[in-house]
């Protein structure tokens, strides 16, 4: 399920954002599942400091909801990907995370808004710099791509940028 959930949310991240990347480390403790970046606009120039970046967490029961693994909630946009009737089940006993936009794939897979918690209009959850999350973000596709760990976890350092 875990699987089948993150292969729709990287096919619409992926038609929706510039960058994704999978399992970005955003500190030495958190990580999040998927994170994507879509640079701000202004007049003729794409504007990365005015950018906007969705971090994504996939969960497939309740089991693995109350895992204590997983809550990364920092970006600009916050999505929590899973099953209807584990959304409907959080969402009845007030489980649902503040902060955070919730999809579920709809009877033809495709991954839809089932409840908003965003809070639009009060700010982003975002820590981070653009920087230091473009870092990340690269960062950890680089490691995964030489496979030798990622900055973060080898050096023990924050993004100070």
């Amino acid at each position: 399920m875990t699987e089948e959930l993150s292969e729709k949310v990287e096919k619409k991240l992926r038609r929706q954002f510039a960058l994704v990347a999978r399992e970005v480390w955003v500190d030495p403790d958190h990580r999040v599942d998927f994170m994507a970046f879509s640079p701000g606009v202004g007049g003729r120039n794409m504007k990365l400091e005015h950018g906007r970046f969705v971090f994504v967490e996939v969960k497939s029961c309740m089991a693995d909801f109350k895992s204590g693994h997983g809550f990364t909630f920092r970006g600009d946009d916050n999505w929590l990907v899973c099953p209807r009737d584990l959304a409907d089940e959080l969402y009845d006993k007030m489980l649902l995370p503040l902060g955070v936009q919730v999809y579920c794939p709809d009877s033809g897979g495709s991954l839809r808004l089932r409840y908003d918690l965003s809070m639009r209009g009060t700010g982003s959850l975002r820590e981070d710099s653009t920087l230091c999350l473009l870092w990340a973000m690269l960062m950890d596709s680089y490691s995964r791509w030489r496979t030798t760990g990622d900055v973060f976890r080898e050096t023990g350092e924050n993004c100070d940028l």
